[in-house]
């Protein structure tokens, strides 16, 4: 079958050199006489893409004989398993590759044949005088192995896919029946041709139609632009991560500007292209001007990028499919797209949805098998001819839905199933500091790893991401999640997650990369000046862990709110640097040196000293009365009496005159009214509580406060004024009342003490009177939004001295004795 031929156009340019139709099909049958490929042999092309990588694989198929594409990023020894594997007959290579193709050969001890492309001369090479006057390329036949590709699992070897020539050509006709491919088009060849997707995409189907290819030799986001300008390119095949990034450098751009915001919102509403490209016709120029639609594949597109993106003017056409379907299982019509579906099952293609969701599939596109391993080929495809994709979906309205990964279904020990990518895309939803996130099983606790958008976290000066993540976005979407879906831990990173080569995470990976499995690349030599090095020491000391120069000082050294405060302490006492969102600004340990060094005013020796920073005078306002908190005390009575039946134990311990700080299990919203139905009126009148001020944005929420003897913090603005607050509370014999958890309970146990308590109970030397209440979690967990009856009951502890402890003899003793009698409650 003739599927390249001489259209008197260009076929491909490459470093400004433009290659016309009938210098390919020369140089196409140059490589093929020269190199002598025999028929039905197995002939590999290991090389970056480049004219020759297309020259080498249309004479392999001109040969009727089979190409094995191989990743060009592979190693030595990855590459040994590749050629001993697919019984290679000759090597296709560039001088790039040809010491690893070397070294692979003296590892396996063979010899085969060579071909370093680069030194093929094609303008002396002559060919036969008929070949000439018939400029045609042919196909191998229908049933021939056309392709092997190999796939890369996450255990196991590699298995070879076997694609027969009518694989890839059922493929070919689908896309017609969508008239995707124009002999007008102008196509950028940008992923690795080893892959079947960009291969069949920006390889073969571009001349199959007699379009126009661009190579590029620089993959930089601006030699990318550049190229979509000079070459007026039409259509681009690219995996998620590309639009992802585009997405956010467009999006940034409108949301910076009220008025660009603002038609985007309209352009949004009136959802019409034509009105788009009108409007945003600056985004279509900055892509070249010439665009009819984007391609996505590979891996699912979070669909809010392609309904911002059709907003913008630009269609993106998502498919779906697998290497062992040549590739394409569905594909979105240019015409009809509908986010976050993969299309429609295309022609000669039968989909079905298994009784577990799974989609399986059967059709002209399904490979002939692995490569010598039948065993593999009988696992996925079945006695009745259905391949088993392993990837979860449903088909709506003659649409396809990937829903989540088989393999990566997260099955509980009671036996529920959890499908992570539904979870992820949840959170994802509710912030816009999230780069990646992964849900996973680690130490059989369901936890979300998230790796932050450092940008953003820096655009919205966040000193303290992890709390502001785990609180304001994790916790609030555990309060809407049933239980067997709630997410339990959260772990920041400061790093990409391990990829494969066209961006899919490799999930497997995530418990190794948390444990610090996961080989990095050489660091650069440390950096050796004052700042730096004092900096270094002062972290190092402080945390017990190894600190570099690019370590992300909160999320990479795991620094707290009260930890962020000692070191603005320390900057300010040894360089007089003192600076708000300072570590949002600079967030590694070099580039927060480099500002020092830069910055540093006259240097004040000193050391950290927390009774100096307490017994600092403040102007702060503190309520004005406690007459609300009095009334709730009596009008919460009834209920306690009733609805909760209440028991007070232990209220004798409660000193009624000197100053004392109460501390207490966080249970519930209940707590705080609790805590005044307990104590003794004239106590209730001299104590005060904490209180963030997001939680007290109205005018009456406001006035609540200040007549409830309720103060109004920020806790990640600047937690020392917090507990200068606290110190004149108590200098002033009055009581304060805190919950050292910080937040309420999610499953009804203690989570850490924070250390502020304790530093203003040592420094003031004033006794903790700690108390427990059980029951309230129980009949009001935070997110229900009304309580169920039951039994509480609040019982204050024996005090606890301070004057002889350190900070940390406090908080222990304090957690304990609480944490021993919550549990005998539990018990009991």
């Amino acid at each position: 079958m003739k599927i390249v031929t001489d259209k008197n156009k260009i076929a491909l340019y490459y470093k400004d050199t433009a290659v016309t139709y009938k210098e390919f099909i020369l140089n196409t049958k140059k490589i093929k006489q020269s190199t002598k490929i025999k028929g039905f042999t197995n002939n590999m092309i290991y090389m970056e893409n480049r004219p020759e990588l297309l020259y080498s694989f249309f004479a392999i198929w001109d040969s009727r004989a089979t190409s094995v594409c191989i990743d060009a990023s592979s190693t030595a020894e990855e590459l040994t398993y590749y050629i001993d594997n697919s019984d290679v007959a000759k090597i296709f290579t560039s001088k790039m590759q040809v010491e690893k193709v070397k070294e692979a050969l003296n590892i396996l001890n063979k010899q085969i044949e060579v071909i370093i492309v680069d030194e093929i001369d094609l303008n002396n090479i002559e060919i036969d005088e008929n070949l000439e006057e018939n400029l045609v390329i042919n196909s191998p036949e229908k049933e021939d192995i056309a392709l092997i590709l190999y796939t890369s699992g996450t255990t196991g070897k590699p298995k070879g896919v076997m694609l027969t020539f009518d694989n890839i050509w059922a493929n070919v006709g689908s896309l017609d029946v969508y008239k995707m491919y124009e002999e007008s088009d102008i196509f950028l060849a940008l992923l690795p041709m080893h892959h079947i997707l960009p291969l069949l995409g920006t390889g073969i189907m571009p001349l199959l139609y007699s379009a126009t290819i661009v190579f590029l030799d620089d993959i930089s986001s601006v030699a990318l632009i550049n190229a979509m300008k000079k070459y007026k390119v039409t259509m681009m095949i690219g995996v998620p991560k590309l639009w992802e990034v585009m997405h956010k450098k467009i999006m940034d751009t409108i949301n910076s500007k009220k008025i660009t915001k603002f038609i985007f919102k309209l352009a949004k509403k009136i959802n019409s292209l034509s009105f788009s490209r009108i409007i945003f016709k600056k985004v279509s120029e900055g892509f070249g001007g010439h665009i009819k639609f984007f391609v996505s594949g590979g891996s699912k597109l979070n669909p809010q990028i392609t309904k911002d993106f059709y907003t913008l003017g630009i269609k993106i056409c998502e498919g779906y499919g697998m290497t062992e379907t040549s590739p394409i299982i569905s594909y979105t019509p240019k015409n009809n797209i509908v986010p976050d579906s993969a299309g429609k099952i295309i022609k000669d293609v039968e989909v079905k949805i298994a009784d577990d969701n799974e989609i399986i599939v059967k059709g002209r596109n399904v490979m002939k098998g692995y490569y010598k391993n039948p065993e593999a080929t009988a696992e996925i495809i079945d006695k009745d001819g259905w391949l088993h994709t392993g990837d979860l979906g449903k088909l709506e309205n003659g649409y396809l839905y990937v829903t989540g990964r088989k393999k990566e279904m997260i099955v509980l020990s009671n036996g529920k199933n959890i499908n992570p990518i539904e979870i992820e895309s949840k959170i994802s939803s509710m912030t816009n500091l999230i780069s990646e996130i992964v849900v996973t099983e680690y130490n059989s606790i369901l936890t979300a790893v998230i790796h932050p958008d450092l940008e953003k976290v820096k655009e919205e000066k966040v000193d303290n991401i992890y709390e502001d993540l785990k609180w304001e976005v994790v916790d609030k979407y555990n309060q809407k999640a049933p239980d067997y879906k709630k997410i339990l831990d959260v772990k920041i990173i400061n790093e990409d997650f391990p990829k494969t080569k066209i961006g899919k995470i490799k999930r497997f990976m995530i418990a190794d990369m948390l444990e610090g499995k996961i080989e990095k690349q050489e660091r650069k030599p440390e950096p050796d000046f004052e700042e730096y090095n004092k900096i270094k020491k002062y972290l190092v000391d402080i945390k017990g862990k190894d600190v570099y120069f690019d370590s992300h000082i909160e999320i990479d050294l795991g620094m707290d709110s009260l930890d962020m405060v000692e070191f603005q302490y320390f900057l300010d006492l040894n360089f007089g640097i003192k600076e708000e969102n300072l570590i949002s600004k600079y967030p590694t340990l070099l580039k927060l040196a480099n500002y020092v060094k830069d910055n540093r005013n006259q240097e004040k020796i000193g050391n950290l000293d927390w009774k100096e920073i307490i017994n600092k005078d403040t102007d702060a306002k503190l309520p004005s009365s406690s007459f609300v908190a009095v009334i709730f005390k009596f009008l919460f009575s009834i209920l306690f009496n009733t609805f909760f039946r209440v028991k007070v134990k232990g209220d004798e311990k409660i000193e009624k005159y000197k100053p004392t700080i109460f501390v207490a299990n966080h249970q519930s919203f209940l707590d705080g009214f609790l805590f005044n139905y307990s104590v003794p009126l004239k106590v209730l009148r001299k104590t005060y509580f904490l209180a963030t001020v997001t939680h007290f944005k109205s005018s009456f929420m406001k006035f609540l406060a200040n007549s409830a003897n309720v103060v109004l913090v920020d806790m990640n603005k600047d937690i020392a004024e917090v507990m200068q607050i606290l110190a004149k509370l108590l200098k002033e014999n009055k009581n304060i009342a805190i919950y050292p958890e910080g937040l309420r309970t999610r499953d009804g146990k203690m989570n850490k003490f924070k250390k502020s308590f304790a530093i203003i109970a040592k420094e003031l030397n004033v006794d903790i009177q700690p108390y427990v209440i059980s029951g309230a979690y129980e009949l009001f967990p935070a997110g229900k939004k009304f309580p169920k009856p039951g039994k509480i009951t609040v019982e204050f502890l024996d005090k606890i001295k301070v004057e002889n402890l350190t900070y940390d003899e406090i908080i222990d003793k304090s957690y304990t004795v609480i944490n021993e009698k919550l549990k005998l409650y539990k018990e009991n």
